[in-house]
């Protein structure tokens, strides 16, 4: 059976390599988390706050740039037309202002969050050009629908940058060590040579890039201030390093579901983007209904869960000194949850191409965030917590109610 046939066979959630991406996505949250127990538990809370605030960092900046990119590429290829060089060229710009961003913060902060290392430096920037080239080329294979392979881009990613860490701790036992590992993660996957997938339509016109990654990108980065700005805000707050390393593990810890979907949501975006034309167009509102009501649902789940034994989960993981408190441990899971399905009800918008919707439903849930935590002043933590889980709270139903008028 020829490739050609077996990309035109699949309809739905039936196409083949499905379980093995679940599989991959999965396997690559429990790599990212080893990763970061491993090397917590090695050199300290104190010590490993650098590599906290370079992941939060570096999350906030692929979430808001470089996912974007993977989705537009997705949704071109899944369209029938080539990515390269026409979306290469488009989003070239948005990988160079994310890599300029991320020098440039932690030259700012390098003293006062970075032990004043030039090496946190150069590992922003390598790590924002290693991770534009594996989002790009999981937005090439999801859109030809070579969901197996997409799933082999996030095992080898994560196992070579925990197999790294483990050998830089062995060697080195400091944390700059941890971010060359970080670094070495995401080129790894180039040896796959995703690009040979890449058999569009050559003369076909492209959709417009700036309207489409504008919008998604002012979205996200409402999103990822929110989701993963917490350690930045309570460092903002005054907390200590060992506070900030303890907001670090947790919110990680809890986004496990989030993670899974930004890691797994170019496997929903194809069958979405086949419904977004006609009369199918009424079923994506209908779907982010579903998937609103059911993150109510979850959210409290979560909430209830995350009071009970959020902070034993982290206690098994962790050393003591990075339990978090009980409330804390309860909003985070609930914001999660939120979040997760905001994310999920976003992608019928990203769908239809109407990204400016999406980014008002994370700027308001931002804005509310932020107002929250400048109102409410208890210790730095729980400060933090409560307005992270008022925001996406309110940008899960901002989002129902934009989606539901597609």
């Amino acid at each position: 059976m020829t490739e050609a046939m077996i990309e035109t066979q699949p309809r739905g959630f039936r196409a083949p390599g499905t379980t093995f991406m679940v599989t991959g996505g999965l396997l690559g949250a429990v790599g990212a988390y080893l990763f970061q127990v491993i090397g917590a538990n090695a050199i300290g809370s104190e010590a490993f706050a650098p590599i906290s605030l370079l992941w939060t960092a570096f999350f906030i900046l692929a979430t808001v740039a470089l996912v974007p990119i993977e989705q537009y590429v997705t949704r071109e290829v899944a369209s029938g037309r080539k990515a390269i060089p026409s979306a290469a060229k488009a989003t070239y710009w948005f990988v160079v202002a994310a890599a300029v961003v991320a020098g440039l913060f932690v030259t700012v902060t390098r003293d006062s969050l970075f032990e004043g290392s030039w090496q946190y430096v150069i590992q922003a920037v390598l790590l924002v050009i290693g991770y534009a080239l594996l989002f790009f080329g999981k937005g090439v294979l999801a859109g030809r629908r070579r969901f197996a392979d997409v799933g082999w881009v996030l095992i080898i990613e994560t196992a070579v940058r925990l197999l790294a860490g483990i050998v830089a701790i062995q060697l080195f036992t400091d944390a700059e060590s941890l971010g060359w590992a970080m670094v070495l993660g995401g080129f790894s996957v180039l040896g796959l040579r995703w690009w040979r997938r890449d058999v569009g339509d050559d003369d076909a016109e492209p959709a417009p890039a700036s309207r489409f990654l504008s919008g998604y990108v002012g979205g996200s980065a409402s999103s990822q201030l929110l989701l993963g700005g917490a350690p930045l805000a309570a460092a903002a707050f005054g907390a200590s390093p060992s506070l900030v390393s303890v907001i670090f593990v947790t919110f990680t810890l809890y986004r496990a579901p989030l993670t899974l979907i930004f890691a797994l949501q170019g496997r929903i975006l194809p069958y979405l983007v086949g419904l977004s034309g006609g009369a199918d167009r009424a079923r994506l509102a209908r779907i982010a209904g579903v998937v609103v009501v059911s993150g109510v649902g979850l959210a409290a789940l979560g909430a209830l869960v995350g009071w009970l034994v959020g902070p034993e989960v982290v206690g098994l993981l962790y050393n003591e000194e990075f339990i978090p408190g009980r409330g804390v441990a309860a909003l985070a899971a609930g914001g999660v949850m939120a979040a997760a399905a905001a994310q999920i009800a976003g992608q019928v918008l990203v769908a239809e191409g109407r990204t400016t919707r999406l980014a008002i439903a994370w700027f308001l849930g931002l804005l509310v965030g932020v107002v929250t935590m400048l109102i409410y002043r208890p210790e730095p933590a729980l400060r933090v917590a409560t307005g992270f889980a008022t925001g996406e709270a309110v940008a899960l139903f901002v989002m129902w109610a934009l989606a539901a008028r597609s």
